[in-house]
C-alpha cells in the first residue's frame, strides 16, 4: 500500500527514522529493534504493509485503519498496562508504528521458553495486569477485539502489556466482521464463532461487544493457568473440532494445581450465554483477592484506572453499598435468609456467585429477574426480564428444582413469556407436587378434581393431592377439602 504521508501528518506528526539507530535484532520481517539517539531508549519499529498494487479503495481503507489505530493508541497513553506508543516514523520510503520495545516477545513465546520459572504468583500478576489493561480499555469505551496471547507482550522486567490494536474499535463504531483463523477462534465467543448461513438467508449479524471480549479474556486466563493455548490438544482439523466443542458447550479442563477461585472466574467469563458472563471489574476484583491470598507480598491497592472503572460501573447500576474491592458472599441458605429479611442486594450477589454450580442459587437468580427485585434489573425491559427468568426456570426445573418446576409450570399454564400449554404445564407442576411442593400439590389436586384444559377428571387422585397440600397447611387446599367434604386430618 502506498501511504499518503500528508494524510498521516494531518493527524500525527511523523517521527524521523534517522533519529533511531538500527540494531541486529529483528524478530520478523516487519519488526525490528531500534535505539533512540536522543535518550537511548529501545523501541520497536513495526512496518506498515506496503502493497503498491492495491486498489485505491483498499489503500484508502488501510489509510483509515492506520489512523484509527494511531488515534486509539494515543487515547491509551496513560495506562502502564497498554503498550506505550511513540508515534509513526518515516524512513527509506517506509512507514513504521513506533512503540516501546518488549524484550521477551509475546506471552506465548515467553511461557514456551520459560515455563519452569513461571510460578502461581507470576501467573496471578500476569492475569491481573492484563485484566487491568482490559478494564482501562473499557473505561475508555474501546474494544480490543483480538485478545489472545500473541497480542500480550512481555518486557525485560517480565511485565505484560496489551498490544496490537489493529482490530480495535470504539464502543460506538460500526462493527466489522473478524476473519476467523486457527489462532483467534481459540478465544472467540460462541455468538461470533458459530454464526452460520441458513439456506438463502443472510448471515446473522452479531455485534462484537464487551461480553464477547470477556469470553476472550476468560480463554486467555485459562491459557495463563495451564501455560498452553486453548484447545491445543486438538491435532486433526482443529478449526472444525473447536467449533464442534464450543457448539456442545465444552468446558476447558483444569489441572489440580489451579486455584478454585481461578477456575470459577474462567468458568463465569466463558459462559456460553453472554448474559451470564462476569464483567471485567469483577474479574479484577477476584484476581486482586487472589494476589493477596497467594502472593508473598500484597499489591497494596488497585490501580486508579480500575477504581475509576468500578466506581463508574457502580453508579451505572445505582448500587453504592459495596466496596469496589470487598464483596460479601454468603452461602445459598444464608442468602435465602437475607432475602427473607429484605437484604436483597446482598442475597442477589451471593446467588449470582453460586449460580454456576448450585441449582438452588440459579433458580433464585431467575426469581430475581422475574420479580425485578433489585435496581439494576429495572434497567432491563419487562419482556427481556421475563424471557431470561423463564429460561432459568426451565433449566433448573429440568435439573429437578421443585420451586422452578412450579414457576415454569405456572408460566406455561398462564402463557406468560411462553405459549400456553396446559399438558406441558401439568407435567412440570406434577413434578413439583411429587417433590412435596404444597402449592403444586394444590394446583394438581384442583386440576384432577375439576378436569378440563386437556386434563382428565380424576377425583380420587385430586383428593389425594388436595389432602397432602392441606396437611402442609396450604390455606386454599384446606378450604377446598372442607368445601368438598375431603377429610385430611386422618
Amino acid at each position: 500500500m502506498v501511504i499518503d504521508s500528508s494524510k498521516l501528518e494531518e493527524n500525527e506528526p511523523l517521527l524521523d527514522g534517522n533519529e533511531f539507530s538500527k540494531t541486529s535484532i529483528s524478530p520478523s520481517k516487519r519488526i525490528e529493534k531500534r535505539t533512540s539517539y536522543k535518550n537511548s531508549d529501545d523501541v520497536c519499529f513495526k512496518e506498515f504493509s506496503n502493497n503498491s498494487s492495491a486498489t485505491l479503495t483498499k489503500q484508502e481503507e488501510t489509510q483509515i485503519e492506520i489512523r484509527r489505530q494511531v488515534n486509539i493508541l494515543k487515547l491509551l497513553k496513560d495506562s502502564e498496562h497498554i503498550i506505550r506508543f511513540y508515534g509513526v516514523a518515516h524512513d527509506d520510503n517506509k512507514y513504521y508504528l513506533v512503540t516501546e520495545w518488549m524484550k521477551h516477545g509475546n506471552l506465548h513465546e515467553y511461557y514456551t521458553k520459560c515455563k519452569d520459572s513461571i510460578n502461581l504468583e507470576t501467573k496471578i500478576k500476569f492475569a491481573l495486569d492484563i485484566c487491568r489493561g482490559v478494564a482501562y480499555l473499557h473505561e475508555c469505551e474501546i474494544l480490543h477485539r483480538d485478545i489472545q496471547s500473541a497480542n500480550i507482550l512481555v518486557n525485560g522486567h517480565n511485565k505484560v502489556k496489551i498490544a496490537n490494536f489493529g482490530l480495535s474499535r470504539k464502543f460506538s463504531d460500526i462493527t466489522r466482521n473478524i476473519l476467523q483463523n486457527l489462532e483467534n477462534i481459540r478465544y472467540m465467543a460462541p455468538e461470533k464463532l458459530l454464526i452460520t448461513n441458513n439456506g438463502d438467508t443472510k448471515k446473522r449479524k452479531i455485534s462484537y461487544d464487551s461480553k464477547c471480549e470477556i469470553y476472550s479474556v476468560g480463554a486467555l486466563l485459562w491459557e495463563i493457568a495451564e501455560l498452553k493455548k486453548p484447545h491445543s490438544d486438538l491435532e486433526s482439523e482443529p478449526i472444525i473440532n473447536i467449533r464442534e466443542r464450543v457448539k456442545k458447550r465444552y468446558c476447558l479442563p483444569f489441572t489440580n494445581s489451579v486455584p478454585p477461585e481461578w477456575e470459577h472466574v474462567v468458568t463465569k467469563a466463558m459462559e456460553y450465554d453472554p448474559k451470564w458472563r462476569i464483567n471485567i471489574s469483577e474479574i479484577c476484583r477476584e484476581f486482586y483477592k487472589m494476589s493477596e491470598k497467594y502472593s508473598g507480598a500484597s499489591t497494596n491497592i488497585l490501580d486508579d484506572e480500575i477504581l475509576t472503572y468500578i466506581e463508574n460501573e457502580k453508579k451505572s447500576t445505582k448500587n453504592n453499598r459495596n466496596s469496589p474491592i470487598t464483596i460479601t458472599i454468603l452461602s445459598v441458605d444464608d442468602a435465602i435468609n437475607e432475602h427473607k429479611k429484605g437484604n436483597k442486594q446482598l442475597a442477589w450477589q451471593s446467588f449470582s456467585y453460586h449460580s454456576e454450580t448450585d441449582i438452588e442459587a440459579k433458580y433464585w437468580l431467575g426469581y430475581y429477574y422475574y420479580h425485578e427485585e433489585i435496581p439494576e434489573l429495572q434497567r432491563i425491559s419487562k419482556e427481556e426480564r421475563i424471557r431470561i427468568a423463564i429460561d432459568i426456570f426451565k433449566e433448573t426445573a429440568d435439573k429437578g428444582n421443585p420451586s422452578a418446576q412450579l414457576r415454569y409450570g405456572m408460566c406455561l399454564w398462564k402463557g406468560e413469556g411462553v405459549a400456553i400449554n396446559s399438558i406441558e404445564a401439568f407435567k412440570y407442576l406434577k413434578m413439583a407436587a411429587n417433590q412435596g411442593n404444597p402449592a403444586a400439590m394444590y394446583i394438581i389436586g384442583k386440576a384432577y378434581w375439576n378436569g378440563g384444559d386437556g386434563i382428565e377428571k380424576d377425583k380420587r387422585q385430586g383428593a389425594e393431592y388436595l389432602k397432602k397440600a392441606a396437611l402442609n397447611n396450604h390455606p386454599k387446599a384446606k378450604e377446598m377439602c372442607i368445601k368438598n367434604c375431603i377429610s385430611y386430618n386422618n
